[in-house]
């Protein structure tokens, strides 16, 4: 088995398509530094009077406001206090900022190019006419697709710590090195929570795994179901942004209808659980990996017996 992935990952970094995909998540993280750089307030020493009298102007207009404006400056007076409060500096940036906003904004790339190349993977064998030499050695056929399946998964984690890496140093260069447990104050549909700026970085990329986790398998999925490879990619780029599309409206749908907690849209981004308890009113962090692992399943179950029981014939 080792020497059947280590045959795939040569196959993955022989296309340069492959090394373009992480150098453009390079570029895209130090054009994305450099434009925050330039972009937003540099952090004010005097930040607590400067905040204190943008509270005091907000309490100001409140008395003047018109009814339907003084639910929005209540909430900005609220979270003007809460910066107060709790020593927030609302400006404040450094690495950490930067790894929790920007890059984890990134992490649509790496599923981007997670799912062209794993839609590419099986379909591109049958389109460059390499399938019956790749299915004549003395190998089952399950192990051949698992070791394509385990390398594309070492590809794609790859991706993820490339782009860490890579605005870790960006943010490092740029914004200096902040302190890990920085105070930060993060929206959900909850309302606003204080939180430690380091520790939602990484919460974040962890609720992160399973939706990438799924993705690559339906694009894997997809890659033995299509010989064409333009085919393969096509849908599974297209079902990348239906997915991410039709999350929300899902979620909306659910409050309605029980049946649509059930299916596999909104839960593909958990990383709303970094900020919230629920989705819905009953819909749980738990709740959400078991449907992630029952739809995991089936999806593994179709690639692997059709490809079992494919006519490999081109």
């Amino acid at each position: 088995m080792f020497s059947l992935i280590k045959n795939e990952m040569v196959k993955i970094f022989e296309k340069k398509s492959n090394w373009v995909y992480i150098l453009i998540l390079i570029l895209a993280v130090v054009i994305g530094g450099v434009i925050q750089q330039k972009i937003y307030e540099k952090p004010s020493k005097n930040w607590r009077e400067e905040t204190q009298k943008e509270l005091n102007q907000l309490q100001k207009d409140m008395v003047k406001a018109p009814k339907e404006d003084k639910d929005l400056i209540n909430k900005q007076i609220q979270q003007k206090q809460v910066y107060l409060d709790e020593n927030i500096n609302p400006n404040a940036v450094s690495n950490w900022h930067f790894l929790n906003g920007t890059v984890i904004g990134m992490t649509m790339l790496v599923t981007l190019f997670a799912v062209i190349v794993s839609s590419a993977s099986v379909s591109s064998e049958f389109a460059d006419g390499t399938i019956k030499q790749l299915l004549i050695r003395p190998h089952q056929r399950w192990s051949i697709l698992l070791s394509k399946y385990i390398s594309l998964l070492i590809y794609s984690l790859l991706l993820l710590v490339i782009l860490i890496v890579a605005g870790y140093i960006v943010g490092l260069v740029l914004f200096g090195n902040g302190d890990f447990n920085s105070k930060i104050i993060e929206t959900s549909l909850e309302g606003q929570k204080v939180t430690v700026v380091g520790t939602q970085f990484f919460l974040k990329t962890l609720y992160y795994l399973p939706g990438l986790l799924i993705t690559i398998t339906i694009a894997f999925m997809l890659s033995t179901l299509f010989r064409s490879q333009a085919l393969a990619v096509g849908i599974g780029i297209f079902v990348l942004f239906l997915s991410s599309t039709l999350g929300g409206v899902m979620v909306l749908l659910a409050e309605k209808y029980t049946w649509a907690k059930f299916l596999i849209f909104p839960h593909l981004d958990l990383t709303v659980y970094a900020l919230q308890d629920r989705i819905l009113q009953d819909v749980t962090l738990p709740i959400s990996l078991l449907t992630l692992a029952v739809y995991y399943i089936i999806f593994l179950m179709v690639t692997f017996i059709f490809f079992q029981k494919r006519d490999i014939n081109i």
